[in-house]
């Protein structure tokens, strides 16, 4: 009787062995996030935007004459091209949200500090476009200079939107193609 219950054990102990290999792992998943004392949770959609502002012709900043490498531009320093919009989303308001800034920061532009430095992006044997800047707006179109806190956002329970957008302005009275890549990070505080 006692070998046969330890014949049992055995086989299940074996069995369970065996199917360690049906649990094995295929891949990782990392989950990412932080547990914040705030009235509203930023939307995971609004953490990590990207905000396509185009295929811009250096003409738009100012008249270009000659052709090809030859070509020269002047620019009309502070033209901007046409604006691109995007939405920091701001969910679960609760009723002690009244109001937000949003505040920009990343690397700024040599020649106008209020703005953002464009850059290649990493592409190789290509420079980057010079002269211009990416300049940061609240809905309307009134500038948001890098480092200050934008106009206050009235906030409701519930869900909000925040509106904003983004255009390149010329900084130079000479522009230059190329890649015109920028990054920034944004900060909400809350009233």
């Amino acid at each position: 009787m006692k070998k046969s219950v330890l014949v049992k054990f055995a086989a299940l102990a074996v069995t369970g062995v065996m199917s360690q290999g049906a649990f094995a792992a295929d891949g990782t998943i990392n989950f990412t996030g932080e547990i914040v004392d705030a009235p509203c949770s930023i939307s995971p959609n609004s953490q990590n935007l990207t905000v396509p502002l185009g295929k811009v012709s250096r003409t738009v900043f100012g008249s270009v004459t000659g052709t090809g490498a030859s070509a020269v531009s002047t620019a009309i320093v502070g033209k901007k091209s046409t604006p691109a919009n995007f939405t920091i989303d701001l969910l679960g308001c609760g009723a002690t949200a009244k109001g937000a800034t949003v505040t920009f920061s990343g690397t700024a532009d040599a020649d106008n500090a209020t703005t953002l430095r464009v850059a290649n992006a990493g592409q190789v044997g290509v420079s980057a476009a010079s002269g211009v800047a990416v300049e940061l707006g609240d809905s309307a179109g009134t500038k948001i200079p890098l480092g200050s806190p934008s106009s206050d956002y009235v906030l409701g329970l519930g869900d909000n939107s925040l509106k904003f957008q983004a255009a390149y302005v010329a900084t130079k009275t000479s522009v230059m193609s190329g890649p015109a890549n920028a990054v920034a990070q944004f900060t909400v505080a809350y009233k």
